[in-house]
C-alpha cells in the first residue's frame, strides 16, 4: 500500500487552490494532470496520464468510478462547466477535446479521437464511436437518436455551478483533500 500511495504522490498534479481533490481519487501516470479553478474531483474516480497530459478547465465536476486516461503524447483537453456522472468514461488519444458546459450522464463513454461541442448531453449508457465529432448542443439518447437542443450549454453551466457550490461544502466533511500546489 505505500509504493502505492508513492507512486499516486509522484504524479505530476498541479492542483488549482479554489479546487476540491479527495485524496481517495486514483490519480496516475508519469504526463501530469492539471486540474483548473473550481473544478471537483470525488474519490473513487481514475485519472490516467498515461501517455500525455491532462488539462481540466475551470469548474467541472468528475464524480465516483469516472475513468478519464489519455493513452496519446498530446494533451487531453477538458473545458469548463463539465459534467462527469457516476461510471462515465472518456478514454483515448490526446487532442481530444471537449468542450464547456457538456453532461456525460451516468456510464456514458467517449472512445479514442473523440471531440464533443458545447452544450452536449451524452444520455445515460450512451456512447460514440471512435473519432466520432458531436456538433455543439446536441443530446445523444441512444445508438443513431440525437437532436439539437438550443440554450443546453446555458442551462449546463448553470447546473454544474449550483452543484460545486453544494459539493464544496459537503465532500470536505466526510474525505481528505489533496494539498493545492499552485501559487497564488
Amino acid at each position: 500500500m505505500a509504493a502505492a500511495k508513492a507512486a499516486v504522490a509522484s504524479v505530476p498534479c498541479e492542483v488549482h487552490k479554489d479546487a476540491v481533490v479527495c485524496q481517495e481519487a486514483k490519480v496516475q501516470g508519469t504526463h501530469g494532470i492539471k486540474v483548473g479553478e473550481g473544478t471537483v474531483i470525488h474519490p473513487a474516480c481514475s485519472l490516467h496520464a498515461k501517455a500525455g497530459p491532462i488539462v481540466f478547465g475551470r469548474f467541472n465536476v468528475i464524480e465516483e468510478q469516472v475513468e478519464i486516461v489519455n493513452t496519446s503524447d498530446q494533451p487531453m483537453i477538458i473545458g469548463d462547466h463539465n459534467m462527469f456522472e457516476v461510471g462515465a468514461r472518456l478514454v483515448g488519444e490526446g487532442g481530444q477535446r471537449m468542450g464547456d458546459g457538456n453532461i456525460l450522464e451516468c456510464r456514458a463513454l467517449l472512445d479514442a479521437g473523440c471531440s464533443v461541442g458545447s452544450g452536449c448531453t451524452l444520455g445515460a449508457c450512451t456512447y460514440l464511436d471512435a473519432g466520432e465529432k458531436l456538433p455543439d448542443e446536441t443530446v445523444v439518447v441512444g445508438p443513431g437518436l440525437r437532436h439539437y437542443e438550443p440554450g443546453a450549454r446555458e442551462a449546463h453551466v448553470q447546473a454544474v455551478l449550483k452543484y460545486i457550490e453544494v459539493l464544496k461544502e459537503t465532500l470536505p466533511r466526510c474525505h481528505h483533500l489533496r494539498k493545492s500546489n499552485v501559487k497564488s
